[in-house]
C-alpha cells in the first residue's frame, strides 16, 4: 500500500480550494458586469426628464475673502484665484457627487446628463478654488483671509476632509487650539458623511499643541 505524505495531500486540498475561489471570483466579477452592463443600457436610453424643480446652488460674491487693496498684485495666484470664483460664482452649479454617471442618467435622463455634469463640475471646481485660495493666503501668512477662505469653502457645502484639517492647521499657527476643539464639536453635531473620519483628523491636529 502507497503512503501519500500528508504534505502533499495538503497541498492538494490547497490546490484544489484555490481553483474552486478563483472560479468562485470569476463568476461574481462575470455577475458584476452584466449587471453594470445592463444598468449602462438601461441608463443610456432613459427618456429627459424635467429638471427644471432641481435646485442651483447660488452664492453671494461677499462670500469670497479679498485682501485691502493694493495688498497684492494682479498677477498674483491671489488675484487669479478671486477672479476666477467671482467668474464661476455666477455660473450654476450642483452638488451631484453623490450620483455615480449611470445613477445620473437613470436618474434624469440621458439627454441631461451633459448639462447635469457641467453644474456638477462648476461645484467642484468652485469649492477647489477656495481651497487653493486658502493656501496661497495661508503661504502669504495671510492666517486671517486663509481662515476666512476654508470658512467659505465650508460654508458652500465643501466636506473635504483638507479643507477641515487645512482650517485646524491655520488654528495652530495662530495659537488657537480652543476653535479646533470647537470645529470637532461643529462635525460632531452635524450629519455630514464620513465625519468620524474628519473627527480623528481634527484631534490628530489638536494634539501637535
Amino acid at each position: 500500500m502507497i503512503t501519500v505524505p500528508v504534505f502533499i495531500i495538503i497541498f492538494l486540498i490547497f490546490i484544489a480550494w484555490t481553483q474552486y475561489e478563483m472560479k468562485k471570483g470569476d463568476k461574481a466579477a462575470r455577475k458584476a458586469e452584466e449587471e453594470f452592463l445592463a444598468r449602462e443600457y438601461e441608463a443610456n436610453h432613459t427618456e429627459k426628464k424635467d429638471i427644471s424643480d432641481l435646485p442651483i446652488l447660488r452664492f453671494e460674491e461677499d462670500i469670497i475673502p479679498v485682501p485691502e487693496e493694493g495688498t497684492v498684485s494682479e498677477s498674483d495666484d491671489i488675484t487669479g484665484y478671486i477672479n476666477s470664483l467671482r467668474n464661476l460664482i455666477h455660473e450654476p452649479m450642483m452638488d451631484l457627487s453623490s450620483y455615480s454617471n449611470t445613477d445620473l442618467k437613470l436618474t434624469y435622463g440621458t439627454a441631461n446628463f451633459t448639462l447635469l455634469s457641467s453644474y456638477d463640475a462648476n461645484y467642484t471646481s468652485f469649492l477647489m478654488l477656495f481651497t487653493n485660495l486658502a493656501r496661497a493666503y495661508e503661504r502669504r501668512e495671510m492666517y486671517d483671509l486663509a481662515e476666512k477662505s476654508y470658512r467659505a469653502a465650508l460654508t458652500a457645502g465643501s466636506i473635504k476632509l483638507n479643507d477641515y484639517t487645512g482650517l485646524a492647521k491655520i488654528y495652530l499657527k495662530t495659537d488657537n487650539p480652543a476653535a479646533i476643539t470647537a470645529l470637532i464639536e461643529e462635525v460632531q453635531a452635524s450629519d455630514i458623511v464620513r465625519k468620524e473620519g474628519i473627527v480623528e483628523a481634527l484631534k490628530r491636529e489638536l494634539a501637535k499643541y
